[in-house]
């Protein structure tokens, strides 16, 4: 049976410019630098906005407000690890961390500059939507994005649904 899960992503940058990621302790992605994420509460109604917040605060300690939150790229994962196909906001956050945060059940956090990401042992997917669609300047400001089951492998089978703007963030 194929479920249908809702989750969010968080970019979240340092003081001076550098992407926390989480070295996860758990599947999915186990042992590798992932952004900080979780699923939404549905059973409650949550919103893809208040999830990110309720994760930001839980995994981060911070408080982030809805202007906090740039929704860069929606992807749509079918199947992915054979968990149920995915729906996944990712937000650029714009408020600035001015320390690392402390490690939590799900792992532990480490801040990288942009130029360090591509020697990251990162989902592959995950290092492409980061590198390629948010740190890139010239990159559209929001990307909609269909991964198919046979994409986990081969990135090639990523089909771009839309692109919009002009790859303002909140660098």
């Amino acid at each position: 049976m194929n479920r249908y899960r809702i989750g969010v992503l968080l970019y979240f940058r340092s003081d001076d410019g550098r992407i926390l990621l989480i070295r996860r302790s758990r599947a999915p992605n186990r042992g590798l630098w992932c952004a900080i994420g979780g699923k939404l509460e549905m059973a409650s109604g949550e919103s893809p906005a208040e999830c990110a917040r309720r994760e930001a605060l839980e995994e981060v300690g911070v408080d982030v407000s809805d202007g906090d939150l740039s929704l860069r790229c929606l992807l749509s994962e079918q199947n992915y690890e054979g968990t149920g196909h995915w729906l996944m906001f990712v937000y650029e956050v714009g408020k600035r961390l001015s320390a690392l945060p402390g490690d939590i059940d799900e792992g532990e956090f480490a801040f990288y500059a942009p130029d360090e990401l591509a020697g990251l042992d990162m989902p592959r997917l995950d290092k492409s939507v980061l590198m390629d669609r948010i740190l890139d300047p010239e990159a559209p400001a929001f990307h909609a994005l269909f991964v198919p089951e046979s994409a986990e492998v081969d990135l090639n089978g990523v089909v771009v649904e839309e692109l919009i703007g002009g790859g303002e963030s909140p660098r």
